[in-house]
């Protein structure tokens, strides 16, 4: 990363000083090896899902990357979410989600395919 990108990530930081963390999501984000400047780019540019229990959830996938200055980071923040109370704007909580984090999607073996396939 050059000087320039790592000045810009770090003024997100700063900014996001600013944003309703629950004290929750301040230790997931610890625990997790979530930084500030991430949460920035799912609030941005993820992909919003309404989950019917009062959140949003903004979750980044590469689809929502492309064409975005972050890009290149496609790898580091594939799966991530943020969970954000509509209420009060608070951000509830974050993490990974798994399915997401894969690169290629689980391979089912051929046994189990042939044993399942039915012909009605």
């Amino acid at each position: 990363m050059n000087d320039d990108s790592q000045t810009e990530v770090h003024k997100m930081a700063v900014m996001l000083d600013n944003l309703p963390f629950s004290e929750h999501a301040r230790q997931r984000m610890h625990q997790r090896a979530i930084k500030a400047w991430m949460v920035d780019v799912a609030l941005e540019f993820g992909e919003k899902l309404y989950d019917g229990k009062g959140c949003i959830r903004h979750i980044v996938t590469d689809r929502v990357l492309e064409n975005t200055p972050y890009e290149q980071f496609k790898e580091k923040l594939r799966g991530l979410c943020v969970v954000v109370s509509i209420a009060d704007g608070t951000i509830v909580t974050v993490e990974w989600l798994r399915k997401l984090r894969r690169k290629t999607p689980q391979r089912v073996s051929t046994r189990r395919a042939v044993k399942n396939f039915r012909w009605f």
